[in-house]
């Protein structure tokens, strides 16, 4: 007897439509902001979950007043003089930009791989997600522990990841992060390039030619940190961790403006907080 005896039609369909959505909701590869790399690395089989909150900062383009809007085929915004469309339309002026903020959260999981292991001083992997970005981004990177006096009371690290990108490519990104012991707390500050998968909106002209063309950028980050190592009670997380994110040049989330018209550097402030198992 068939196993699909009794499922309702279209049951299988909806499956794969429901996988094949959730897919896309993590596909758009936008940078991440939730950099809580204190350069710190976790002892073999240890792991750390850390939530992250913060503020997204999304842009649309809009017309002066006395202008009204309109979109050519690749929705590119354009503004015309009166308030209807006339056929006579032939000025245009450029559309301002306008910007808002909303919610951004992100969650993450460490594992301590090994301890030491030739000139690093351990091992440690992960993943993250974040979102909105475009709409959300997932990331996995290795972190390699590097050698350091321990007169200097300090640690830092290098590691490396991609991100799941739009269909034509990925993301890829390097990160080194270094911290000051401050007894039980840390003071860190991390550094991170990242080559950008391509972003939906460039992926415009690719569905009419049926070619996914790259269009990659060059992304730079800085972070600066503080790590707060709490008591050791069960209710309350065992570390919470202020963070400014500097981002730069800044692409914009969900619609294509160029980045020369946005702000030079995006600032972002960032509250982690988690537990450690």
């Amino acid at each position: 007897m068939s196993n699909d005896v009794g499922k309702a039609p279209g049951s299988a369909t909806a499956g794969r439509a429901s996988l094949a959505f959730a897919a896309f909701l993590l596909t758009g590869c936008l940078y991440t902001t939730h950099h809580f790399n204190s350069g710190r690395l976790l002892e073999p089989g240890k792991t750390a979950v850390t939530f992250g909150l913060g503020r997204e900062k999304l842009y649309s383009e809009g017309c002066p007043d006395g202008y009204y809007r309109s979109h050519d085929a690749y929705q590119v915004t354009r503004c015309y003089p009166g308030s209807r469309f006339s056929e006579s339309d032939t000025a245009t002026v450029a559309p301002v930009i306008e910007s808002q903020t909303i919610p951004k959260f992100s969650l993450s999981y460490r594992l301590g791989v090994r301890g030491p292991w030739g000139p690093f001083t351990g091992v440690e992997m992960g993943w993250l997600i974040e979102a909105p970005t475009n709409p959300g981004t997932v990331e996995f990177d290795l972190k390699l522990g590097l050698p350091m006096a321990k007169r200097f009371k300090a640690q830092h690290s290098l590691s490396a990841g991609w991100g799941v990108g739009m269909w034509a490519d990925n993301s890829y990104f390097a990160e080194y992060a270094a911290s000051r012991n401050l007894g039980a707390h840390a003071l860190y500050g991390s550094y991170r390039f990242t080559y950008l998968a391509t972003q939906p909106g460039d992926l415009d002209s690719s569905f009419n030619t049926w070619k996914f063309t790259s269009h990659r950028r060059t992304i730079h980050q800085a972070a600066l940190g503080l790590y707060v190592k709490m008591p050791d009670w069960v209710i309350i997380p065992d570390y919470f961790t202020p963070q400014v994110n500097f981002t730069f040049p800044v692409v914009s989330p969900f619609v294509t403006i160029a980045s020369d018209r946005l702000e030079p550097v995006l600032v972002n402030f960032n509250l982690g907080f988690g537990w450690n198992f």
